[in-house]
């Protein structure tokens, strides 16, 4: 069976190849409390999470894990972090924009006008 990773607009599944990139699927807990807290981190209305459904390794932080030559294991009571969820602002929101003008009115790239993107 294919797994896809639960969280919104993210689009990795378990594959040999997402293996390679050192990407890693975690299964969501088996406590009722730490799940319903994984559910919630997830932000996604109405979402419950089966006894097969992953998060991918992208949604957590590296100082998550515990890594003992190849396991990855996540520590004890750790939730996702939803700041490194695909679809949050850059931290460096400022700076992309600066590139992105630059790219679209001194090198005229084809983009669309940052108004139309913010919509």
């Amino acid at each position: 069976m294919l797994e896809h990773c639960a969280a919104f607009l993210c689009s990795n599944r378990r594959s040999i190849t997402n293996r390679a990139r050192g990407i890693t699927f975690h299964k969501f807990p088996k406590d009722k409390d730490v799940r319903k807290k994984w559910e919630v981190a997830l932000r996604r209305e109405g979402f419950h999470a089966s006894d097969t459904t992953v998060l991918c390794s992208n949604h957590f932080k590296n100082y998550d894990f515990e890594r003992t030559g190849q396991i990855v294991r996540l520590q004890d009571g750790v939730i996702p972090s939803v700041f490194s969820f695909p679809g949050s602002p850059p931290k460096n929101l400022q700076l992309d924009l600066m590139a992105y003008k630059y790219l679209r009115e001194t090198r005229h790239f084809p983009l669309p006008h940052p108004h139309t993107i913010q919509r």
